[in-house]
């Protein structure tokens, strides 16, 4: 799911992709709240799947978002 949101962050909210490393903190990368609202709408707009802004903004790294995103892909 790492390279799913990988994907999305780069593609869709203009990440820089070298800065995209599991590691990495949302800060690093420069997720914002505004960013996180974004891409918890692009998540479901592609996934089909709800996760909050707020349970995106309690994760730390882009592998936590990812293990989340997972989370939530496996029980639809």
């Amino acid at each position: 799911m790492y390279e799913v949101v990988k994907h999305i962050l780069v593609g869709s909210m203009q990440v820089r992709a070298e800065d995209i490393r599991p590691a990495a903190t949302r800060e690093e990368i420069g997720l914002d709240s505004l960013a996180v609202q974004e891409l918890a709408a692009l998540l479901d707009a592609r996934l089909g799947i709800v996760v909050h802004d707020w349970e995106l903004l309690d994760t730390v790294t882009v592998e936590d978002v990812a293990r989340l995103v997972a989370e939530r892909k496996a029980a639809v």
